[in-house]
C-alpha cells in the first residue's frame, strides 16, 4: 500500500478507493484540465489519470509531499500499473532536496505554488503526444545550472520582476471608467483601479517580495496593487491605454506607504514582449534613496534661492536680479567642482602615502626575484596590502585583504599592517600559522576597547614562508588560498575557513589554532600565487558569472611557460578580458613568486 503522505492532484474528481478509481476510468470520468480545481485545493486521493484521445489514458498527476524514497516507490508502482503513461510530478520547489526530486524519471514537473494555467498547458501538451515511455531522468547537473542561470537573471534585473498575461489588459476596455476622472479621483487613483488588476501575477524574486511586502513568493494576489499610487495619474493612465497597442513598454514612478508608515518610491517598467508570448513583464527598482536625495537637493536649492532673494530684495529690476542669481549658481557650481577636484587630489595624495607606508612592488622584487604583482583597487585606494619580511634566513610573504575598499578599506589596512608587523617581530619563528594566530590575538585585544559598538572590521590573509635550505614552503591562510603551478598544472592548497575578526568570548579561552599548516617541497621553476577575493569573485564571461578557482587555475596554468614580465602581462590581460564591461566588485590583488 502506498504511503499516505502522497497526495494526488487532478481536475475535478475525488476518488476514495482503488475500486472507485477503476470505475471512474472505465466510465471516462477524466475531465478536461480546464475544469481543474486549483493546485492548492488538492482532493484526498493518491493519484488520478486524465483521459486522452479515444478514451486512452492521458496524463498521471502526482503530488510529492513525502520523502524521496517514497517518490521513487510511487513512480515505480505507477510505471507497472500504467505503463507508457506520462507522469507530471507536482512538488514544492522550495524544499531543500529539490535537485534530487528533479532528477526523478517523469515526463514533466510543476511547482505546487505556481498558477493553474501553466499546469493546464503542460497536461494539454502531454495529452496530444503519442503514448510512449517516460522521458529519461533529467541530469541533476543540467537542472542545477538552469536554476543558477534563472536565479542570476532575476537577481540582476533591477530590484524585482513580476510577470502576468498580457491578454488580460490588451482586450478593448476602458482603463477605469467611461467618463473622465475628476482631480479628486485622480488623486486617490492606485494601480488596483486600472486594468492591471485583471492580471494574475505569477513570478517574482526576493527583491520584489521585499519591495512590495508580498506574502506569497510565487503566486500573487492583486492586493499589493492597491498600495501603489502613480506619481502622475493622468500621464500613467494615458500611457497604460496605449500599452500593447502603440507602445510596447512604459515607465512610471509609483509610491506606497508601508505598514509602519514609511513612504517608499519605486520605478516600474511595464512591457509586453509579443502577442505570441502573451506576457506582460514588470521590472521594479527601489528609487526611495534617489527621491530622498532629490528632496534634499530641492531643499538646499530653495534655501540658496531664499538667501539670494534676501540679499537682492532691494534690487528693483528683475533682469539684474536674474543676473545675480545666475552668477550665484555659477559660483556654486565652480565651488563644487573645485571641492571635488580637491577631494580627488587628497585621495591621490593619501594613496601615495599608503604606497610609502606599505611594501611596494620594488621591495617585493628585492626579496623575491622573478615575482609578479597585479593590484587593481576598486576605487582610487584599496584595502589589499602586502607584507614582506626576512628572519633566520627564511623569507616571508603575506597578502592581506581588509574589510571594505576605498578610504575605509585603506584605513583598516594601515591597522592590519601594524598588527602583522608586530606579530612577525615579536615571534621567534616565521611560521605562517603562528603569525596568523598572533595577528588574531593582537586584533582581538585592539578591538576590546570598543566593546559597546558593532565590529565590522576584519581581514582575510594568506602567508607563505620560503626556506631555501630545506627547499620547502610553509603556508597558512585565513580564508586565503595558495596556488602552485608545476609542469603546467595548477594545484590548490586551501587555507582555513576562519577569518581574522573579533573573536567571541568563549573562543578566547581555547589555545587551539584554527589556521592549518601546510608544508610543501618545492622544485626549481615552481610558481606560487596568492589572491584576494576580488579576483575570484569578479563577474564576467559570456554568462556573467564569477570567475571562481577553476577558471583562475586555468589562467595560471596557461601562462606558466612565459617569462616573468610576459607572464604578468598575460595574466592581467586574461583577467581584464574576463571582467569585460562589468564593474569591479572589490579590490583585486594577485601576487606570485617563482622558485
Amino acid at each position: 500500500m502506498r504511503s499516505p503522505h502522497w497526495t494526488p492532484v487532478f481536475a475535478g474528481h475525488s476518488i476514495r478507493s482503488k475500486a472507485d478509481h477503476h470505475q471512474a476510468i472505465s466510465r471516462g470520468l477524466g475531465r478536461p484540465i480546464d475544469e481543474a480545481v486549483p493546485v492548492n485545493q488538492t482532493p484526498a486521493f493518491k493519484f488520478m489519470i486524465s483521459e486522452g484521445d479515444n478514451g486512452a489514458e492521458g496524463v498521471v498527476l502526482l503530488r510529492a509531499n513525502g520523502s524521496l524514497e517514497e517518490a521513487k516507490a510511487e513512480l515505480t508502482g505507477l510505471a507497472q500499473s500504467h505503463p507508457g503513461t506520462p507522469v507530471i510530478l507536482i512538488l514544492n520547489t522550495n524544499r531543500p532536496e529539490i535537485e534530487e526530486f528533479l532528477s526523478l524519471p517523469v515526463a514533466d514537473f510543476h511547482d505546487a505554488q505556481s498558477g493553474e494555467a501553466l499546469l493546464q498547458k503542460r497536461v494539454a501538451n502531454l495529452s496530444k503526444q503519442p503514448t510512449q515511455t517516460q522521458s529519461p531522468p533529467l541530469p541533476a547537473l543540467i537542472v542545477e545550472e538552469e536554476m543558477k542561470l534563472w536565479r542570476s537573471i532575476f537577481e540582476k534585473a533591477g530590484a524585482g520582476m513580476l510577470t502576468g498575461k498580457a491578454m488580460d489588459i490588451t482586450r478593448p476596455k476602458s482603463t477605469v471608467s467611461e467618463r473622465p476622472l475628476t482631480q479628486d479621483e485622480l488623486g486617490q487613483l492606485t494601480l488596483g483601479d486600472t486594468v492591471l488588476k485583471e492580471i494574475q501575477w505569477e513570478l517574482n524574486n526576493k527583491e520584489a517580495t521585499a519591495l512590495l511586502n508580498l506574502k506569497e513568493p510565487v503566486l500573487l494576489s492583486n492586493s499589493f496593487l492597491t498600495k501603489l499610487k502613480p506619481s502622475n495619474p493622468q500621464i500613467f493612465l494615458e500611457a497604460l491605454e496605449q500599452l500593447g497597442r502603440t507602445l510596447d513598454v512604459i515607465h512610471h514612478d509609483v509610491s506606497y506607504t508601508t505598514d509602519d508608515g514609511t513612504r517608499c518610491h519605486l520605478s516600474m517598467g511595464i512591457s509586453i514582449t509579443s502577442e505570441k508570448d502573451n506576457l506582460v513583464l514588470v521590472t521594479i527598482l527601489d528609487i526611495t534613496p534617489r527621491k530622498r536625495l532629490e528632496k534634499q537637493l530641492r531643499d538646499n536649492l530653495r534655501l540658496l534661492e531664499e538667501r539670494v532673494t534676501s540679499r537682492t530684495k532691494d534690487i528693483a529690476v528683475s533682469n539684474q536680479q536674474l543676473a545675480h542669481e545666475s552668477t550665484q549658481r555659477k559660483r556654486l557650481t565652480s565651488q563644487l567642482r573645485e571641492s571635488f577636484a580637491l577631494l580627488t587630489q587628497s585621495m591621490i595624495g593619501a594613496k601615495h602615502i599608503m604606497e610609502v607606508a606599505l611594501p611596494s612592488k620594488e621591495e617585493l622584487n628585492s626579496i623575491f626575484p622573478n615575482s609578479i604583482l597585479i593590484n587593481r583597487p576598486r576605487d582610487i585606494m584599496g584595502g589589499d596590502f602586502l607584507f614582506t619580511g626576512v628572519k633566520q634566513g627564511k623569507k616571508t610573504l603575506a597578502l592581506i585583504d581588509s574589510t571594505g575598499h576605498g578610504i575605509p578599506g585603506a584605513m583598516v589596512s594601515l591597522m592590519g599592517s601594524s598588527l602583522i608587523n608586530k606579530a612577525f617581530t615579536v615571534l621567534g619563528t616565521s611560521s605562517p600559522s603562528d603569525i596568523l594566530t598572533h595577528f588574531q590575538k593582537e586584533f582581538d585585544l585592539r578591538m576590546q576597547v570598543n566593546q559597546g559598538t558593532p565590529q565590522m572590521y576584519g581581514f582575510d590573509a594568506a602567508i607563505l614562508t620560503v626556506d631555501a635550505q630545506t627547499k620547502t614552503i610553509e603556508f597558512a591562510g585565513a580564508r586565503g588560498d595558495l596556488f602552485l603551478v608545476r609542469d603546467g598544472v595548477t594545484h590548490t592548497f586551501r587555507g582555513s575557513r576562519a577569518s581574522i575578526d573579533l573573536m567571541p568570548r568563549d573562543a578566547r579561552k581555547t589555545t587551539k589554532t584554527p589556521y592549518e599548516r601546510h608544508v610543501i617541497d618545492y622544485l626549481p621553476g615552481d610558481q606560487f600565487y596568492m589572491i584576494s577575493d576580488g579576483i575570484r569573485d569578479q563577474f564576467g564571461g559570456e554568462r556573467n558569472r564569477k570567475m571562481g578557482r577553476k577558471r583562475l587555475c586555468d589562467i595560471l596554468a596557461k601562462n606558466s611557460a612565459l617569462k616573468t614580465v610576459d607572464r604578468e602581462k598575460a595574466i592581467q590581460k586574461d583577467l581584464l578580458i574576463w571582467k569585460g564591461a562589468n564593474a569591479k566588485v572589490d579590490d583585486a590583488t594577485l601576487v606570485g613568486i617563482q622558485c
